[in-house]
């Protein structure tokens, strides 16, 4: 995607000769390019942000991504009435003292005072203020400004930033209103809103996950659930009807940007942030949102132990093996994706997705299996619900492969390994081998295609006991709990329940090709 700059260089490029000259005039007479001899943007994400049109920013994720600059940036040129926050007005020090050498060198006084303020003949003003302390939030209730910047976003409360954007507004003419979060990742559960504020680049889980690029605009609503303020996104600026009010939506972006973005930041800084302790330095070296979440407290498979996955598939284990199993999980027509999971020896490939309404059948579904089967692997169809059946008819019946059923609600019969509680049905049992074979004292060493979505799904279940026995949520539970459904994971533990079956199968298969025995396969009625 283009940035910002670039575009508007495009537009420039384009206009004719007359045009160009007409444009300058009015530029000069605005004095629009004046602030530029003290301070400009730098080319990437911070050029996009200060060019950027949505009503709420959220700018940064790495460390040294050039945050405060951006924030000064706006404050001193393109805004007229400022308010900028921090979770302390002690944490804005670093913030003014930019903000002043800027100013010194354009001629513009300099912020003081106590709490710190600069006004300019113009009534242009720039405020800061804190909303660390209860109540905080209050002393701002009906003034308004156009501009409300809160730096370290993830270090406050959300429902106070929502309180104070409640007064981003203006009655100059023409001038524009927005608010902008600039921040690192959470780095512990404090900051997790952000993740849901702006699910759709930040949320491996949401279902516009991927979808999107950095800097476009969505539109989505805020709702207060009384626990949580949850958005709801919509399809564009219009007023839309949510639990019968009538509400206007807003626009929301994500503009990413790390220290490779940052000309004033080395690499010396690089190597201060690789002294922090992991998942901190992860998390502020790469702006991996991920990275430092806290493990729920009933969550089936630990984060670590997924990475530790992660890891051994990038050490390349049994890179090269056949193709053991493929997993499908069918979605035809809908919302969801149709996910198949190879699995090779331990070492499980990249998913392979269609939408739903690329797959909108059993034939759809069954001609991708057979177009991605390699080494005449076992397949294993997803069937909970029926949603399967379509794919099996048409894989066994009409092209003569033999397929594995799989029906997650289906009875158990076995329990976990150490504890030896029984599990609920086939789905607890599943995933809680899958956790069993995750554990880095297994032996096992299951290695895993990094994807963000595939570490989401697996480490979103959830366990509870129940009548004694070990209960995974369903899926339809975790979609309605996390807005997206966990095909990828559902692959995954499918592909590794059948895996000892798939390997038996193959060793029959090699001594009746090497032997002469009969073709009769002893695992038909396994």
């Amino acid at each position: 995607m283009a940035t910002a700059l670039e575009a508007l260089i495009d537009k420039i490029n384009s206009m004719d000769a007359a045009s160009r000259v007409a444009l300058q005039k009015q530029l000069d007479e605005a004095g629009v390019l004046d602030q530029f001899e003290h301070w400009a943007p730098q080319p990437g994400p911070q050029t996009d942000g200060y060019f950027c049109e949505a009503d709420l920013t959220y700018y940064g994720g790495a460390a040294g991504g050039g945050k405060t600059d951006l924030i000064a940036g706006l404050s001193l040129f393109a805004h007229h009435k400022v308010a900028i926050f921090r979770d302390s007005l002690k944490s804005c020090k670093g913030l003014i003292e930019r903000m002043n050498a800027i100013m010194r060198s354009a001629g513009m006084g300099k912020i003081a005072g106590n709490p710190p303020r600069w006004v300019a003949p113009d009534e242009r003003m720039i405020e800061f203020g804190h909303l660390g302390v209860p109540g905080a939030e209050e002393d701002w209730q009906g003034r308004d400004h156009d501009l409300k910047a809160f730096d370290e976003a993830a270090q406050m409360d959300p429902r106070k930033i929502i309180f104070v954007m409640g007064w981003l507004r203006s009655t100059r003419a023409g001038q524009r209103c927005r608010a902008l979060l600039a921040s690192n990742p959470p780095l512990n559960g404090q900051g997790d809103f952000l993740v849901e504020w702006f699910g759709p680049w930040l949320d491996p889980l949401h279902t516009l996950y991927g979808s999107v690029k950095p800097g476009e605009l969505l539109w989505a609503v805020f709702i207060d659930d009384g626990d949580a303020i949850r958005s709801v996104w919509v399809d564009g600026p219009e007023p839309v009807e949510i639990d019968g009010e009538v509400r206007t939506p807003k626009s929301r972006t994500f503009i990413p940007a790390k220290r490779q973005d940052n000309k004033f930041l080395g690499e010396d800084y690089d190597a201060q942030l690789d002294q922090m302790p992991e998942p901190l330095r992860t998390a502020l070296k790469t702006g991996d949102f991920m990275a430092a979440r806290q493990d729920h407290e009933w969550q089936v498979i630990p984060s670590e132990w997924v990475e530790l996955a992660f890891q051994r598939y990038e050490a390349g284990v049994d890179a090269g093996k056949p193709m053991d199993v493929i997993a499908v999980d069918v979605a035809q027509g809908g919302k969801d994706k149709t996910c198949l999971v190879p699995l090779q020896g331990v070492r499980f490939e990249e998913v392979i997705s269609r939408k739903g309404v690329d797959t909108k059948d059993g034939a759809d579904v069954g001609s991708l299996v057979i177009k991605e089967r390699r080494d005449n692997a076992l397949i294993v169809v997803d069937c909970t619900g029926g949603w399967g059946g379509d794919t099996v008819g048409f894989l066994s019946r009409e092209n003569d492969i033999r397929v594995e059923k799989c029906v997650f609600s289906s009875h158990s019969g076995a329990s976990a390994k150490e504890s030896k509680i029984p599990f609920y049905n086939l789905r607890a049992e599943m995933y809680w081998r899958f956790r069993e074979a995750l554990h880095p004292k297994s032996g096992l060493g299951l290695a895993i295609k990094r994807s963000a979505t595939v570490k989401a799904q697996l480490t979103a279940h959830r366990w509870k006991l129940q009548g004694g026995k070990i209960l995974i949520e369903s899926k339809e539970d975790i979609k309605a709990r996390t807005g997206s459904s966990p095909d990828e994971a559902d692959g995954h533990v499918m592909a590794l329940q059948w895996k000892d079956k798939a390997a038996f199968k193959r060793v029959m298969r090699d001594q009746r090709a090497t032997q002469a025995l009969p073709a009769v396969d002893p695992l038909d009625d396994w």
